[in-house]
């Protein structure tokens, strides 16, 4: 379950990395970008270190962190089954009516992957303007990695679900990262940042594109693994300490297998799959036609047999 924010506890002297580090670790940190204790709280010893921080310091900062912020805290199973989550509705009736969840909840890593074509670019815009509308977050972060991001659309979507389009465009940030570096650096040191300011969802469009251009071959493909992994692990950071949900838009290659012609899988793995939460497949059967269906890869609570139709239009999936 997400940690609460030390400011909605009402305890200011408990906010601050003044009460923990000296001037020096304090100046190190805060040109990394690490200006809360919940953030530094995310970090673990190794990487304080590899960031050019003692070990000694390094355990004590992360130490104190924890303590400050809570730690991990139990929960009996009951406790867990009762627990109510934050959900916004997506705007594709079919994925409100048949999710689980009858939309999209926090704290969850979500992916849709599909050709191109399928909707899936269409769709995260359409869940940021949906997540804004409905005050699920007050700002989204868009990670744009292929260079598809549309303003025009966010002003589309949000006419059709009576938003104020300014609004919109105003609260949605946009970044696009032309290298895995860049894109790891916002996810790390950059998106805490706007979780600051209200920020509850983070799209990134698409996980894999950056990472299967830089990592080419069958003999980068373990170093690949490992990259895509640990962004994800960040993004499961920010989800578990702060309640954000992650929409992870994804590719999808052919499976080399004998028989298995023409099948797809998203890219990325084995080691995405078990990252995130909530897997679906986009299908768009013809390019002639608008229309579409998505099925559970891997949903808790949600059989791979139910299908959920869309129709893609100038204002998104409906």
């Amino acid at each position: 379950m997400p940690r609460k924010r030390e400011e909605e506890k009402g305890d200011d002297s408990a906010n601050s990395i003044e009460d923990i580090a000296g001037p020096v670790t304090r100046k190190r940190l805060e040109e990394l970008g690490i200006t809360s204790i919940e953030h530094l709280a995310e970090f673990n010893v190794e990487e304080l270190v590899e960031l050019g921080l003692s070990y000694d310091t390094a355990v004590k900062l992360v130490q104190k962190a924890i303590e400050l912020t809570g730690g991990v805290r139990p929960a009996t199973a009951r406790e867990l089954a009762a627990r109510q989550y934050k959900v916004f509705k997506t705007g594709v009736a079919q994925f409100d009516e048949k999710t689980p969840w009858k939309g999209i909840r926090e704290a969850y890593i979500y992916e849709f992957a599909g050709e191109f074509g399928a909707g899936k670019s269409m769709l995260a815009h359409q869940l940021a303007v949906a997540a804004i509308k409905q005050g699920f977050t007050a700002k989204a972060v868009y990670i744009d990695t292929e260079g598809t991001f549309n303003p025009q659309l966010i002003q589309a979507i949000a006419k059709r679900f009576e938003a104020d389009g300014e609004k919109a465009v105003d609260a949605i940030v946009v970044y696009q990262p032309v290298s895995v570096v860049q894109l790891e650096r916002i996810v790390k040191y950059d998106l805490p940042r706007h979780i600051q300011e209200g920020c509850r969802l983070v799209v990134v469009d698409t996980i894999t594109a950056l990472y299967r251009a830089e990592f080419v071959g069958r003999e980068q493909l373990a170093a690949r693994q490992q990259r895509i992994h640990y962004l994800v692990d960040w993004l499961r950071r920010h989800a578990r300490t702060f309640g954000v949900v992650s929409v992870l838009a994804n590719q999808v290659m052919d499976i080399p297998e004998m028989f298995a012609a023409g099948i797809k899988r998203p890219a990325g793995g084995n080691v995405l799959a078990h990252a995130v939460n909530a897997r679906f497949m986009m299908v768009r059967p013809s390019k002639q036609k608008l229309e579409g269906y998505m099925w559970a890869l891997d949903v808790p609570g949600m059989s791979p047999e139910e299908r959920i139709e869309y129709k893609i239009g100038e204002d998104g999936l409906r």
